[in-house]
């Protein structure tokens, strides 16, 4: 909690000094982010604890020299891992990047950022209709979520255009080799309501310790999102994802690429009411295969199926999610098991 005080109490006198404060606006300081607080039950068989309470917190920092130039810095607080009892909050850094904005077309961005790779990633977790991630994100390895480097982004209205190119290192990890990893991604809106997408990354390390070979692999990503107003206050949702994910090594000639899919369906009632404003249930079903090697399948396929009722309270900000994830198991020697949460999220 010492290091979440001193940024605050650092940005707070620079808002006062500088007399510009805002959530929301458009001056030199701006924030917004999320907190939410989650009762868990654990299915899983033996799972110790089986229930427990969760907290986590993500504040954004906006600041903006002007129409052109601009900045995100973020931080993400939550406990730490459980060891036996919950230790002080931890307080991980996320997104620290500068926006070049050459015109309404070009933005250029440096900093730590995430890829363009992976829909049920790059969207904000205060977005989100479940408690969790898709299991896709858990596979996308060495070629999605956050890492160091550069970003073209082009922005046509009806296309925009995302190239990356990256230390490959990961989250919060300084460069350890002199290899860089490609991230490329072009998402199409044909029609108002209808985005189609995909996305393409190349990753390389060294083979081994003398650095004098590499070994490299790719990875790609599909993904559709479609909304569609059946009145003016319901509105359907259709949300579907495809990976392939490669694994770096010298012969990969037996090697199948890791696979995976999901599909989200959503309807939103806008109620508009004094307390309850709005209802979304929502249900996603997802299958994962990992990489193997030789012509048999090994049947180790994981699967998940989720449901969640959302429910806006008195601000279309503050959201309770009631939902629950089964986890499914190919392989016979793994049983399934059913988790359960209440959560509430609320946005600023």
């Amino acid at each position: 909690m010492r290091n979440i005080m001193i940024i605050a109490l650092i940005i707070a006198s620079v808002a006062l000094a500088s007399g510009e404060f805002s959530t929301g606006g458009s001056e030199l300081l701006q924030f917004k982010g999320y907190v939410i607080s989650t009762f868990n039950t654990f299915g899983e068989e033996d799972a110790d604890p089986d229930n427990g309470f969760s907290v986590l917190a993500t504040i954004e920092w906006y600041p903006r020299l002007n129409d052109w130039v601009d900045a995100k810095i973020a931080f993400k607080s939550q406990p730490t891992k459980y060891t036996g009892s919950y230790e002080d909050l931890s307080l991980t850094t996320e997104d620290i990047a500068i926006n070049m904005h050459f015109n309404d077309i070009t933005t250029f961005t440096m900093g730590h950022f995430k890829r363009p790779f992976g829909h049920c990633y790059t969207r904000s977790g205060s977005s989100m209709y479940f408690r969790d991630r898709a299991q896709l994100a858990d596979t996308f390895g060495d070629f999605g979520k956050r890492d160091i480097g550069a970003n073209v982004a082009l922005n046509f209205g009806f296309a925009n255009f995302d190239l990356a190119c990256t230390n490959g290192a990961g989250d919060n990890e300084p460069e350890d080799d002199s290899h860089k990893s490609f991230t490329a991604r072009a998402v199409f809106e044909p029609m108002d309501g209808i985005q189609v997408a995909g996305a393409f990354g190349s990753y390389s390390e060294n083979a081994d310790s003398t650095g004098e070979t590499s070994i490299s692999a790719t990875a790609m990503d599909f993904y559709t999102v479609i909304d569609q107003p059946l009145t003016e206050t319901v509105e359907l949702s259709f949300i579907g994802e495809y990976i392939m994910v490669g694994e770096p090594m010298e012969d990969d000639s037996d090697w199948t690429d890791a696979s995976g899919y999901a599909v989200t369906l959503l309807a939103n009632f806008n109620l508009e009411g004094n307390m309850l404003q709005a209802i979304r249930p929502a249900l996603r079903y997802e299958n994962n295969s990992p990489g193997s090697a030789g012509s048999d399948d090994p049947e180790n396929d994981e699967g998940a199926i989720d449901l969640c009722l959302n429910l806006d309270l008195y601000s279309s900000k503050n959201t309770v999610q009631i939902g629950m994830r089964n986890h499914t198991f190919q392989s016979q020697g793994e049983d399934s098991y059913t988790d359960m949460y209440f959560g509430w999220r609320m946005k600023f």
